[in-house]
């Protein structure tokens, strides 16, 4: 899989909407998204890359090569995300300290920007759930 068809399975992962600007960095370079795949910069166990997402936000993730299947006969012919937790922050949240921020007002009924926020976000977030079915189902869309 190229790095960029990753950087669409990272986003349904996150559950954000791609609607920023990114970029894969191994090393001190940025990596050329179209043209690398994963299995060149991710090379064995314990690699890593930089993934970051929206810079006037700063998400910066960083990406680790954890384990290789080693049976030659287990295919993964599309995505899948094997475990995941708590909510994503959702996009335009302000980056790390933005979201730290968000959660605060969320936890306070009574904070005088908690109405305003709460409707930005809708009702149905929680910053708890996690739907793993959810991410798979909409991973199935993206072949490598």
């Amino acid at each position: 899989m190229r790095l960029g068809m990753f950087h669409g399975v990272l986003q349904i992962a996150f559950g954000w909407q791609g609607a920023h600007l990114h970029e894969f960095e191994a090393g001190d370079e940025v990596v050329c998204e179209d043209s690398v795949a994963i299995g060149r910069v991710l090379r064995g166990v314990g690699s890593w890359m930089l993934y970051t997402y929206d810079f006037g936000n700063n998400w910066r993730h960083r990406v680790t090569l954890e384990r290789v299947i080693p049976d030659p006969e287990v295919v993964f012919p599309d995505a899948s995300c094997l475990t995941g937790r708590r909510g994503c922050p959702p996009d335009d949240c302000g980056g790390p300290r933005g979201y730290a921020e968000f959660l605060r007002v969320l936890r306070d009924k009574n904070h005088e920007e908690y109405a305003e926020r709460r409707e930005w976000v809708g009702q149905e977030f929680d910053t708890e759930r996690f739907d793993l079915v959810a991410v798979n189902e909409t991973l199935k869309t993206v072949k490598a």
